[in-house]
């Protein structure tokens, strides 16, 4: 699920404010599904900055979630670090300093 209190300060600040606001609220499960997919999909094995991943998968976004902010994008990387699904090292809010790859299976490395 969406933590919406982590995405609102996320978003504070923003011009854009009431327009990301109701383009997330229209998501649904299958859509946050898939944008996890998408995040999962630019992740391997190497460390890559969080601001490479959600650029990349915001350019690469479909037409349907164009008003989706990067800011969100960023709150499921920590939902899918949360989750254990990938492995993040530095600071996640900044999109330089922190990193994120695939979470290593058990005996790997």
């Amino acid at each position: 699920m969406v933590n919406k209190d982590a995405l609102a300060a996320a978003l504070s600040g923003k011009e854009d404010n009431e327009e990301a606001r109701a383009a997330i609220a229209r998501l649904g499960e299958r859509d946050i599904g898939r944008i996890d997919k998408a995040i999962l999909s630019k992740l391997g094995s190497e460390w890559k900055k969080v601001g490479l991943v959600t650029t990349g998968v915001l350019i690469a976004a479909p037409d349907e979630y164009e008003e989706i902010p990067e800011a969100f994008y960023a709150s499921r990387i920590l939902a899918l670090a949360d989750e254990g699904r990938i492995e993040a090292r530095g600071n996640l809010e900044d999109p330089k300093a922190g990193e994120i790859r695939l979470a290593s299976k058990p005996g790997a490395e």
